[in-house]
Formats: C-alpha cells, structure tokens, sequence
C-alpha cells in the first residue's frame, strides 16, 4: 500500500520550504505521497501545529505525521520518530509539537532520536533540519525502514511537553482548555467525545464556563441543528468538543482565546 505522510509546518506557500521537502521525500521514497495538512500555521505557534497535528491524527491515524514547527530549529533540541500505541508514526522536533497527536493514537509506545548520519544524507543545515533531517526521516518510514534504523531509542519521559493538556474529570465536570480557534472563529476543547460520554451520554445541553462567562447551550450532531447566529457544542472534524456559531465565529462573540481554561457540565 502506497504510504502517505501527512505534512504540517508554519512554512506557508510563498517560499522554497514545503516544495524542497516534497522534492527530498519523492526523491528518496519515490512511492510515498505526501498530502500538504497545513501549512499556514502563524509562525513558531506550537500550541496551533500540536492541535492541527492531533486532528490529522484522528482522521488519517494510518498515516506518517510529520510536523515541522521548530522555533528551536539548530539549537540543540532533539528531532523525534515516535511511535504511537495504535501504530501510527509521528516525526518532528521534541517540542512538544508530536505530543497531542500520539495522545490521539492510543499514547507513546516507544520514542527515537533520529540520527541524521543513519539516513546516508548531508550534514544537516542548521537552519532546515525539516528538509535535511525531517523529511529524509519520513521518507525512510515511507519506504520501509523501521524507526530503530533511523535513530536512537530515548526515554519517553525525557520528551518535551505538550503546550496543552488533555481535559479532566473534577466531580460532574470536565475541566480542559481550549486548544484551538479554527478559520471560522469554532471553539476547540481538549475534550474527546470518550471523555464526555463518561460524563454523559448523549447529553441534551453543556453548561460550559469560561472564566466569568457562562453558557449553556444544545449538544447537537452538526451545524444546521440550530438557527443561523446560534450557538452549538458539537464534535467537529478534529474530534474535539467544539464551541460554534452557525454562520459566525464563537471566538469573536465570547472573546475567547487559545489556553482558556473551560468547566464543563453535561445537562440531560
């Protein structure tokens, strides 16, 4: 089966950068095909690249992840393969960037350093580890390569954090941040769809607090469950609990921004 590697930066489109780490992946792996996730990612933000990645994961968890948003690029940080309990691969800087998309594939099974001299490739530019360093690693699980082969194993405790947590149970509440605004202005918590059945299943409303806002609003299905300009708790296509508007952006109507910390109640 042809391998797919999934390929997220804050690279955008208007310089050399994606299209030289398509050209070293073709080039080594000529029957990987590499799907372009996103790349417009503000510059150096971990916390959007870790959410975006995440959700890659739990659409596409067969595929090879690779995540290059690298404000410590040449600084001695380490660049990870890390394989996921569920099997899914994932290959980026030790940032914390990686961390949230094995969340999404069952936990870290076992982390390595890659070690750019087991790729046969030139010395590493210090400033394009994703083309010298990244994407020659990806390529090589494409084609077959066990991660052993490609670096050292390292200690999965040793890893970087993730610039977000996953949510948590305090009584009849959920207590998460909020991860991500997407392009429509749709309100991403760390809450799987797991966590909220745990809570309730099927719940007709949340109650969700956000410092002194508080909101209580249907769990619906989609988007058209409610009328234009109302608001609607869903599971989006990132799979997490999401805060939407149909037809307008939650974030500008309730002044909520990434790392807000949410409580969350379940109402039948």
């Amino acid at each position: 089966m042809q391998a797919i590697i999934c390929f997220t930066s804050d690279f955008g489109l208007g310089d050399t950068w994606v299209g030289m780490c398509h050209a070293v992946v073709y080039r080594a792996c000529p029957q990987a095909r590499v799907v372009d996730l996103a790349h417009d990612i503000a510059p150096f933000d971990i916390r959007k690249a870790a959410a975006v990645a995440a959700a890659g994961v739990w659409q596409l968890p067969e595929a090879i992840h690779l995540v290059v948003v690298d404000p410590g690029v040449g600084g001695g940080r380490r660049d990870l393969c890390i394989v996921t309990r569920r099997g899914t691969l994932l290959v980026g800087p030790d940032n914390g960037v990686l961390v949230p998309a094995a969340w999404r594939a069952g936990g870290i099974a076992s982390a390595f350093s890659i070690v750019p001299a087991q790729l046969n490739f030139q010395l590493p530019l210090a400033t394009f580890h994703a083309r010298d360093v990244l994407a020659p690693a990806a390529a090589a699980l494409a084609c077959g390569v066990e991660p052993a082969n490609i670096g050292e194993s390292v200690d999965v405790d040793s890893l970087v954090a993730s610039p977000f947590q996953l949510g948590h149970r305090e009584n009849d509440a959920l207590i998460a941040e909020v991860v991500d605004i997407d392009h429509f202005g749709s309100v991403r918590l760390a809450v799987s769809r797991e966590e909220l059945d745990a809570l309730m299943v099927s719940p007709s409303f949340l109650d969700i607090s956000l410092g002194h806002l508080q909101i209580e609003l249907p769990f619906g299905r989609t988007f058209s469950d409610v009328a234009e300009d109302e608001v609607v708790a869903l599971f989006d296509s990132s799979g997490w609990l999401t805060l939407a508007v149909r037809m307008g952006s939650a974030a500008e109507r309730y002044g909520i921004e990434p790392g807000t910390v949410a409580r969350v109640r379940a109402k039948a």
